[in-house]
């Protein structure tokens, strides 16, 4: 229980600062922004701009507690309700990708890390180290101009009136293509999983298991959930900087999609807000992981 309350307090404490850095970073744009924005002196009031630096971070942090990020500097509208609206395409892109990265990656990486010399093993080693070497913004202009130019198709806006696979399918399985090759995300977790299987693979306990003639599986398993969901978490933050260029490249409407329109239009509600989110994500994603560690690690409760 010590332990949880360690791990719970420093998220609590790493988001405080988390949410200082980007407000301080946004605040030390030059110039006046309500001013930038010819904002009303009611609008003004309403996010703050009219009190001192110190008095309005702690107004928008509590207003951010209540998941309240004040309102567009643009057109007026909810913070929150834009997030709302623009999240759940993002989190269904961000969420695919890492399936998708999971389900190539691991058997592969399984493969890889118990058959290394193996003709297979060598092309998939070929293969992590060209993907990881291919930028994502390069590899979704490859994927674009392949798919719109050679077979005459994709959509490039969401899909609206009655569902038709086709059109769904192409505008959310080209972006979670692209976001998990890009960068090297699979090629990396493949590099990773064979590794930790060549470890595990050559452990006492699973030579033990092995001339007992138990299935290895099962101790397989156990070995391989907490380094599978830490390097999920490590390259989470790479995956959601991944965000905003692939959602552009595609037109996939977003939360990265929406932090490029409102940086293009210095919307600095909309940015603080958005960044605020995705840095509680990738700090859930990590809380999630220490606790984890915890339950299954019982050194680490001590």
């Amino acid at each position: 229980m010590r332990a949880i309350s360690k791990i719970v307090g420093f998220f609590a404490g790493s988001m405080v600062l988390v949410s200082l850095l980007i407000f301080s970073i946004v605040h030390l744009t030059p110039g006046d922004i309500a001013a930038m924005h010819n904002l009303s002196p009611a609008t003004a009031h309403a996010l703050y701009l009219d009190r001192s630096l110190p008095v309005q971070y702690l107004l928008w942090f509590k207003d951010c507690l209540r998941f309240d990020f004040g309102i567009s500097m643009v057109n007026g509208n909810k913070v929150s309700s834009l997030i709302a609206e623009y999240g759940p395409p993002t989190l269904l892109l961000t969420f695919g990708s890492l399936f998708f990265s999971l389900a190539i990656a691991i058997p592969l990486g399984v493969y890889r890390g118990l058959r290394p010399a193996s003709p297979l093993g060598k092309f998939i080693s070929l293969a992590v180290y060209t993907l990881s070497s291919i930028p994502v913004f390069v590899l979704g202009y490859i994927v674009l101009a392949v798919v719109f130019g050679v077979f005459k198709f994709y959509v490039t806006a969401p899909p609206d009136g009655p569902f038709k696979f086709w059109p769904t399918f192409g505008y959310y399985s080209l972006p979670i293509f692209v976001l998990a090759v890009g960068n090297g995300t699979i090629g990396e977790f493949i590099r990773f999983i064979s590794l930790e299987v060549q470890n595990i693979n050559g452990a006492m306990y699973i030579k033990a298991a092995r001339a007992r003639g138990s299935r290895l599986w099962r101790h397989f398993f156990k070995s391989m959930v907490l380094p599978i969901f830490n390097i999920v978490v490590t390259n989470m933050a790479v995956l959601l900087g991944g965000l905003v260029v692939v959602e552009r490249i595609f037109n996939f409407h977003g939360l990265g999609w929406l932090s490029w329109e409102a940086t293009l239009k210095r919307d600095f509600s909309v940015i603080m807000g958005i960044t605020l989110v995705m840095a509680f994500l990738i700090r859930a994603f990590m809380l999630v992981n220490d606790l984890l560690a915890v339950w299954l690690d019982p050194r680490m409760r001590e």
